[in-house]
């Protein structure tokens, strides 16, 4: 084989980089494209400067599950004309693109899945060799069991109490809440960490993505909800992220909106339940306390359920404050 038969791969490597840097300089967006994806990364990889906060809160792995689902709501913008046609279009591909996101999402939840049963393995191995483990963490906290399904009864109810939408589900289940609330006519979608329960969702046709229930509500618009149902998993959360929770769905409501709490009352555990989720979810009376504490005007609802007997339905009372505009004669504050 000659010398010349081989490629001089640090040429080549300069005459790309030079390529590209031409590329920068002619268009401005993709500089600009460039450094939006430069400062992604930063967030993302293990040296960025939120890492410190995700990794003491354990939230990467949900961060992951959450960017893992895809939405077969392709954005249509605000601008009148584009905004219309790209509404036709939407509606034309939306069978084949659901078809597409459905088949990844079951990828993406079956992995996940896989990753959470590897770092709970890792989590045993650094527990066996001496590790220090997190105090502020509840040591009930992945030993209760995640709460059962939902009841008919429970399912009805929240459905016939949701207000406008759309409409949050946290957590999702396996869709029934999202299902009944969505055959209502409210646009919904729901949030569940099982990938199990996610993956049978899906096979249902229900709008479910995975990850972590309080991540993805702060991830949401301010003022996109009109309805926020808390349940589920929420009854084994500490009290810290619970109030966490409240505050940052009242930022994500409408001014009008309101907040669904379906939960059973920690007092009705059983002995090991209640040993082992010590510190971990709240009554509907104190549920309806917290809530009235944020600005709300919450009141129990009775429900024939045997696990869940009281709903929490709360309503704002205070609306959200809004930026000044200009006076009348143009003049900036």
């Amino acid at each position: 084989m000659n010398r010349s038969d081989f490629v001089d791969t640090r040429a080549v490597g300069a005459e790309i980089e030079a390529e590209a840097d031409k590329r920068r300089h002619q268009d401005r967006e993709i500089a600009l494209l460039e450094l939006e994806i430069e400062q992604t990364w930063a967030d993302l990889s293990l040296s960025g400067p939120t890492f410190g906060v995700i990794s003491h809160n354990g939230h990467l792995l949900d961060q992951t599950a959450s960017l893992a689902a895809l939405d077969p709501q392709v954005p249509i913008g605000s601008r009148r004309g584009l905004r219309g046609i790209k509404w036709l279009i939407r509606k034309l591909v939306y069978w084949y693109v659901r078809f597409l996101t459905d088949q990844f999402n079951v990828f993406a939840g079956i992995l996940t899945r896989y990753l959470r049963n590897l770092e709970a393995r890792l989590g045993r191995l650094e527990a066996t060799g001496g590790f220090p483990i997190d105090q502020s963490v509840p040591a009930g906290l992945g030993l209760l069991d995640d709460p059962p399904e939902p009841a008919a009864e429970v399912v009805a109810q929240v459905a016939e109490l949701a207000g406008a939408g759309p409409c949050l589900v946290l957590s999702a289940g396996q869709g029934a809440l999202v299902q009944a609330i969505g055959e209502r006519g409210i646009h919904t979608h729901g949030v569940e960490k099982d990938p199990d329960r996610v993956l049978i969702g899906l096979r249902r046709r229900i709008d479910i993505r995975t990850g972590d229930v309080l991540s993805h509500l702060v991830g949401s618009e301010d003022g996109q909800f009109g309805t926020i149902v808390l349940t589920g998993m929420v009854e084994t959360l500490p009290l810290k992220d619970l109030i966490g929770m409240v505050n940052q769905a009242s930022l994500k409501l409408k001014n009008a909106g309101r907040i669904i709490v379906a939960v059973a009352d920690p007092a009705s555990r059983s002995h090991v339940e209640s040993e082992l989720g010590s510190g971990l979810g709240i009554s509907p009376a104190t549920w309806q306390h917290l809530l009235a504490q944020a600005g709300f005007d919450a009141s129990l609802e009775p429900c024939a359920d045997a696990r869940i007997g009281e709903i929490v339905v709360a309503h704002r009372t205070t609306s959200l404050s809004t930026p000044s505009t200009s006076d009348s004669s143009g003049s900036k504050p």
